[in-house]
């Protein structure tokens, strides 16, 4: 199974990659004003053009008081529309008593007056491309906005401009950059009297459920899913000419994202948090709104003089999930098997709790005892509770082929990805606890210690609240006496049994009360502790880094803020004690004789060997599940490494199924049964492909395809076609040549659709835009196209880019080199076909056996690191890369 004596493959002489702590105590953080509830609101919604420039036509909006609708109307651009569209949005205000008037006449009347004057909530549904539609112009934000744009709305220099700053996909920062007036007093001043600027809030409706619910939603989605008395209307006259029923479709638009506002935010007041919704972006911002409702102070706060030294030392310990795949390119019978709540889990198992409310942390030297720890260990220490509780330590070592996760350039020109490999350097590096012992299971070789750091949490915090989790009075957690974790977990399973028994209506109020448990548990047992947000500089700044051989200095333009909960020890003692998990699966699967097909943060596909019989199979790999319920720190006990409902039958829920799996590389996967020798598949990975608009959808589906038999999530379609040909193609013993004919859409020039959702994007247009008004020009936050060159001569020189049109032929007409300027012909550009010629033989780089033509198991390299270089946040900027 395992042992010393490591058969060992020639070393790779790599630079490895190790995160680095950059200080910044130096910087001033950004305050924001004080947040001034106003009883206004105002809502809108914009209308535009189909063309590449998505130019204002006219929009519609809502002002109410206190939720009471008191002013409704249209406003409309006079030089987009022509005389008889005018005409007939006029009549229509006239007919139905509503407010009519130019969009310069809107901004002032309306989303000054209100939102600014007023401090009114400005609420929309994809605030971001609504407001820049309102503005006259655009230029780069500065400050803490840096990186984002700044629209000026009005020819009044008295009026602010909006800044906003796009963070990712779900939510951006939205604000007034501030009055160009003094709001208060001579007098006032002298005596510090200030009057507080109320600058409004930005709702975007589509962030703000994303946050509550956990998932992304169209307007027309969501207002199903929160069964609005107002759905969103359907209608096919995008940029046809204006109608009666399109100007209904508008309006009718903005009633329904107040009717979503309000339901989001009726969900929102039952949590009974303090926070301001408007301050409720994402899962996180719900996580600290916990903790801060309980009176929980940020670690840095509580302890800013901890040594940034030691800092980097923890730091350079991060590595993140497991994601692995062990056989490659081969069709495997597996039990797909994954942790429940595994990161609450290893939190609880550590009893972390008790690090987020104390006022600190001490460390000690624990090397001798340390040591000795990892001397003894064996798999059946983790059955005891207090095992986990001793792994709150890192340690230095000097890696002689330990099995550690290892950040590098595995080849050249593949990128930086992390793998579990055997790792030797000469230069001492810092592990987790956790990593030590998962080496030692795996490889049977105990780790030597130069010097181990033991952290213990502080006294708890004093004054600390209980909180009702979901606003469920039985969901009451005591920071004091609970393990918020725990607890959470418990609340949840406990409100998903009685789900199983209640009503249609009382199991939708079930199922929200269990999915803000689900919520509240992952957004409060790691991001938040290693969240750092990039923030683009005026010039170059000098910093200090910290790493695990000390520090130095850089200059840079892109510094590092940590979030409010920063807490780096906590968010790689929870990666490393997941790793830990997945190692003492990978251990017992092949103690058992088992092999397994591939790893992702949480869950593993346990393989089947050749030779063995289907219930042998299935008696050890239930043996393996059963061996950690041991290991459930919940009440009431149960399941920890669950079989998941995908290896059941899709007539008999309650029947194991056949379950195959095909896997090509990390994340890269799909999950399928077989009958009548044909796939049914029942999980599919999307991952490398969500870039690519879809080719073709439901409405045009492939004629000689099945459907898929289950939901695909956040799959398309043409994932499910692709992969269905992949297995074909396996199956037929041709695996490394698929079916690139099943659609004739994939004949059509490949294109990725993003954002011009910073300046750095939208640069790309810079001479498409040369010498236009901003009404003419392609925009901030337009959709943008992006193609890829045919050849390899072409890829490597020709970046090629079109403005959005909704006719994709036509905007492939539009296609030029964004570096030169120059029109790309059609017959240049990549083929969907053609882009998915090589996605089914992606390289695993990080194992050896993981080459384009490699099939069957990978295995671990040997890295010898002749380098370190040091890295700050791997910032997933999908939309620049591509």
């Amino acid at each position: 199974m395992t042992n010393s004596n490591l058969d060992l493959p020639h070393p790779d002489y790599l630079s490895i990659a190790i995160r680095t702590y950059a200080d910044h105590r130096q910087q001033k953080p950004f305050s924001a004003p004080p947040y001034i509830s106003s009883k206004y609101s105002l809502i809108f919604d914009c209308e535009t053009t189909t063309d590449e420039t998505q130019s204002l036509r006219f929009g519609a909006f809502q002002i109410r008081e206190n939720g009471e609708l008191i002013e409704q109307g249209v406003f409309y651009d006079d030089q987009t529309l022509d005389g008889n569209e005018l005409e007939l949005l006029k009549t229509y205000a006239a007919t139905y008593g509503v407010a009519h008037l130019p969009v310069d006449v809107f901004v002032e009347n309306y989303l000054y007056k209100f939102g600014y004057d007023l401090g009114a909530a400005i609420v929309g549904f994809n605030l971001p491309f609504d407001l820049s539609r309102l503005a006259k112009d655009w230029g780069i934000a500065r400050r803490s906005m840096k990186g984002g744009f700044t629209f000026p709305l009005s020819d009044d220099k008295r009026r602010p401009n909006i800044a906003i700053k796009h963070l990712s996909s779900r939510m951006s920062l939205m604000r007034f950059v501030g009055p160009f007036v003094q709001s208060t007093g001579r007098g006032m001043r002298r005596r510090k009297a200030l009057v507080p600027f109320e600058r409004g809030t930005f709702i975007d409706v589509r962030t703000l459920a994303a946050a509550l619910l956990s998932k992304s939603f169209s307007l027309g989605k969501l207002s199903e899913h929160l069964q609005v008395e107002h759905q969103k209307l359907e209608t096919d006259e995008h940029g046809g000419p204006l109608t009666e029923d399109y100007i209904r479709y508008a309006v009718q638009d903005v009633q329904t994202t107040w009717e979503c506002f309000v339901a989001l935010r009726k969900k929102y007041d039952e949590l009974k948090l303090s926070t301001p919704i408007h301050k409720i972006m994402s899962e996180a911002s719900l996580g600290k709104a916990y903790l801060s409702q309980m009176g929980i102070k940020p670690w840095r706060q509580c302890q800013p003089d901890f040594p940034p030294e030691l800092i980097g030392k923890i730091f350079s310990t991060y590595y993140g999930g497991r994601s692995e795949v062990h056989i490659r390119r081969k069709i495997q019978r597996v039990m797909y098997c994954d942790f429940l709540s595994m990161y609450p889990t290893v939190c609880t198992k550590m009893g972390l709790w008790k690090f987020v409310i104390a006022e600190g942390m001490t460390w000690r030297d624990g090397t001798d005892e340390i040591q000795q720890l990892i001397d003894g260990i064996n798999v059946d220490d983790f059955r005891n509770p207090e095992t986990w509780k001793r792994l709150t330590a890192i340690v230095r070592l000097k890696p002689e082929a330990n099995l550690f996760p290892v950040r590098a350039e595995y080849v050249e020109g593949a990128g930086t990805s992390i793998g579990l490999n055997h790792l030797s350097s000469e230069r001492p590096l810092y592990f987790t606890l956790a990593d030590c012992v998962a080496s030692k299971l795996l490889t049977g070789k105990t780790p030597q210690i130069e010097e181990a750091i033991i952290f213990e949490a502080g006294p708890p915090q004093v004054g600390l609240q209980p909180v009702e989790i979901g606003g469920q009075a039985d969901c009451l957690v005591d920071p004091y006496n609970d393990d918020f974790y725990k607890k959470l977990i418990e609340l949840r399973q406990t409100i998903k049994a009685r789900m199983k028994r209640a009503s249609s209506v009382e199991a939708w109020q079930l199922d929200a009360a269990q999915l803000a448990l689900k919520i509240a548990a992952n957004a409060t047992s790691y991001g938040i502790f290693v969240e750092i947000n990039v923030r683009d500089e005026l010039k170059n700044k000098e910093v200090t880094c910290y790493g695990p051989e000390g520090s130095f200095t850089a200059k840079t333009r892109k510094t590092e803020q940590p979030g409010r909960y920063f807490h780096p020890l906590l968010a790689t003692l929870i990666t490393g004690a997941a790793r830990l998990l997945l190692a003492l699966v990978e251990y017992k699967v092949k103690d058992a004789g088992l092999d397994w097909a591939l790893c992702d943060t949480d869950s593993m596909a346990i393989a089947r060997p050749e030779g063995m019989e289907e219930a042998e199979f299935i008696r050890k790999a239930k043996t393996i599940c059963t061996w950690f319920d041991d290991l459930n720190p919940y009440q009431g006990g149960g399941p920890l490494l669950k079989i998941e409902d995908d290896n059941y039958s899709l007539d008999d829920p309650k029947s194991l199924a056949e379950l195959y799996c095909l896997a090509v590389s990390s994340k890269r996967y799909v999950l399928f049964n077989t009958v009548d020798g044909k796939p049914v598949i029942r999980k599919v990975s999307a991952h490398g492909l969500g870039h690519l608009l879809e080719p073709y959808n439901e409405k045009n589906p492939a004629k000689n395809l099945a459907k898929p038999k289950v939901d695909l999530k956040e799959a398309r379609l043409w994932h499910h076609d692709l992969w269905y040909q992949i297995i074909i193609a396996e199956l037929e013993g041709h695996g490394a040549q698929i079916d690139l004919t099943w659609h004739a859409a994939l004949k059509k020039p490949a294109m990725s659709q993003y954002r011009a959702s910073s300046p750095d994007l939208l640069a790309w247009f810079k001479s498409c835009n040369a010498g236009k008004k901003y009404r003419d020009a392609v925009k901030p936050f337009n959709f943008l196209l992006t193609q890829i060159a045919g050849s390899d001569v072409l890829k490597s020189s020709v970046k090629a880019v079109a403005p959005y049109d909704k006719d994709h032929d036509r905007a492939i007409q539009k296609a030029f080199d964004r570096i030169t300027g120059m029109k790309i012909n059609r017959r240049d550009l990549q083929s969907f076909a053609q882009a998915l010629m090589q996605y089914h033989i992606h390289p695993e780089a990080k194992f050896h056996g993981g080459d384009f033509v490699d099939q069957g198991p990978t295995s671990c390299r040997h890295v010898h690191a002749i380098g370190i270089q040091h890295i700050g946040k791997e910032a997933d900027r999908l939309e620049e890369r591509w």
